[in-house]
C-alpha cells in the first residue's frame, strides 16, 4: 500500500508534527509512505520519500495575489503542476490531505485531477477551511453562513484578508463542486466537534470519523527545573497561558478581570509576547518569548500549577493535552473542540467568555492543589489523547479503504 500526505508544513508546527508522526508510523506498519509539504525546519534530504512543493518566490507571488480577493489556493499552477506529475510518478493508492492553505498550491486542480483518476482521498479536518469560503474558523464571530452560501464575510479582513473583494461565496461553491466531484473521500475530523459541523455541509454525504489528535506522552511528562528560581517565581501560584489567545482583543475583558483580581501570591506567565506587547503589561503579569525548544516548553508547562487557556475557536486545542500531559490541570473556555480536551474532574471548561467563571475555576485548582490533580491528568491524556494509540486508527483506516 502506498499512502501520500499533502501538508503545509513537515516535522515543524502543530500538523507538521502530526504529519511527521503519521509518516513513521506508516513505515513502521509496512505501508510505504510520502510526504509532499511547502516548508519544513528540516534537512530536507533526510525526509525519506519527501517531496518539496514550490519555491519562495511562488509562495509570495500567491500570498500577495490571495490578498486582492481572499482566494487563498487559487494560485501557484505550475508548483500544483509539478506536485500531479509527482504523485503520478508515485502512484499511491490513498491521498491523505492535511492544510493545503499558506500559499502553495492550486487546490481546485489538485482535486479536479485526484476525482477524475479516481484516487482515495482522505482529508483530515484541523480547521473549519476545507468547508467554508475560506475562514479558518467562525465561531468567535458568530457566522455559520457556510452552512448554505457565504457572502458578505465578517472575516472578510482577518484570516485571509480579501482586500478588494469579497470572493467568499465562489470559494465555498468551488469546495462543494470540487469535493463532490471526488466519489472516494473519507474525512476525518479530530474532535467531534469538528466532524458535526462537517456533516452540516457537502460532507454530509460522505464517511466521517473523528480520530483525536495525540501527544507523545513519553516526552511530555512532568519535569523537574530551576525555571521558578530563574524566573524568580518561588512561593508563586502559577497561571500559564498563551498570548495570542490572552492578548487578543476578544479576550481583553477576560485578561482586565483576571489580572485586577488576582491575589498577590499569584501570577499570570504568558508565552510567545512579542517585545512590542511585554511593556505595557501588568506588574502580576510575567511575558516569555515565543518557545520552540519542545523540551523548555515541557519544562514551563510542568513548573505551572494551572494552564489556562482563554481560547474562542479550536478544533481541538493540543495545547491544553500537552499541558496535562506533563501534570498541570487546564481550564479552558468550552467552546468548539477545546471542551473535549479536559474530563471536567482534573481538567475544567467554563462557559467561552465568562470571565467571572474562569478565574474562579482558576481559583478553585489553587485550593484544591495541583498535586492532587496532576496524576489524573497524566492518565487522561494518556488514556485519550496518547498518540501511538490515536495515530494507529489512522493506519486501520488507510487498510480499510
Amino acid at each position: 500500500m502506498r499512502v501520500m500526505h499533502i501538508n503545509a508544513v513537515y516535522g515543524v508546527g502543530s500538523t507538521g508534527v502530526i504529519v511527521e508522526d503519521l509518516h513513521n508510523l506508516a513505515f513502521q506498519n509496512g505501508i510505504d509512505s510520502y510526504v509532499s509539504y511547502s516548508t519544513t525546519n528540516k534537512d530536507v534530504d533526510e525526509i525519506k520519500n519527501g517531496y518539496q512543493i514550490g519555491s519562495d518566490l511562488d509562495k509570495k507571488v500567491h500570498a500577495f495575489l490571495c490578498r486582492i480577493g481572499g482566494k487563498q489556493g487559487y494560485y501557484s499552477s505550475f508548483s500544483t503542476k509539478k506536485l500531479i506529475k509527482h504523485i503520478e510518478l508515485v502512484s499511491p493508492d490513498i491521498v491523505h490531505l492535511h492544510n493545503l492553505h499558506s500559499n502553495y498550491i492550486h487546490l481546485n486542480k489538485l482535486l479536479d485531477y485526484l476525482a477524475e483518476k479516481d484516487v482515495k482521498i482522505i482529508i483530515t479536518l484541523h480547521d473549519c477551511w476545507f468547508y467554508t469560503g475560506g475562514c479558518f474558523h467562525y465561531t468567535a464571530d458568530n457566522c455559520f453562513k457556510w452552512i448554505d452560501s457565504c457572502g458578505n464575510c465578517p472575516k472578510r479582513l482577518k484570516d485571509t484578508p480579501a482586500y478588494l473583494k469579497d470572493n467568499s461565496q465562489k470559494i465555498l461553491a468551488d469546495r462543494k463542486r470540487f469535493f463532490s466531484g471526488i466519489k472516494n473521500l473519507t474525512v476525518v475530523g479530530v474532535s467531534n466537534w469538528i466532524a458535526e459541523e462537517a456533516k452540516k455541509t457537502f460532507f454530509k454525504d460522505k464517511d466521517v470519523f473523528v480520530i483525536y489528535n495525540g501527544v507523545d506522552t513519553e516526552f511530555f511528562v512532568p519535569t523537574e527545573s530551576n525555571l521558578r528560581e530563574q524566573y524568580r517565581l518561588e512561593n508563586k501560584f502559577v497561571i500559564l497561558g498563551a498570548a495570542n489567545k490572552w492578548l487578543s482583543p476578544i479576550n481583553k475583558d477576560t485578561f482586565d478581570f483576571v489580572t485586577t483580581n488576582l491575589p498577590d501570591d499569584c501570577v499570570l506567565v504568558i508565552i510567545g509576547c512579542k517585545e512590542e506587547q511585554k511593556a505595557d503589561l501588568p506588574k502580576n503579569v510575567f511575558p516569555l518569548g515565543y518557545i520552540s525548544d519542545r523540551d523548555e516548553l515541557r519544562k514551563i508547562y510542568s513548573m505551572a500549577d494551572v494552564f489556562a487557556n482563554c481560547t474562542r475557536e479550536e478544533s481541538l486545542s493540543l495545547i491544553n493535552v500537552e499541558a496535562q500531559s506533563c501534570g498541570t490541570p487546564v481550564v479552558t473556555y468550552r467552546n468548539t473542540g477545546a471542551q473535549e480536551t479536559v474530563d471536567n474532574k482534573c481538567g475544567f471548561s467554563v462557559e467561552s467568555g465568562n470571565a467571572e467563571d474562569f478565574f474562579n475555576k482558576i481559583l478553585s485548582v489553587k485550593e484544591i492543589g495541583k498535586n492532587i490533580l496532576s496524576k489524573d491528568c497524566y492518565k487522561w491524556v494518556k488514556l485519550n489523547f496518547d498518540r501511538n494509540v490515536n495515530y494507529e486508527r489512522y493506519i486501520d483506516l488507510y487498510k480499510s479503504i
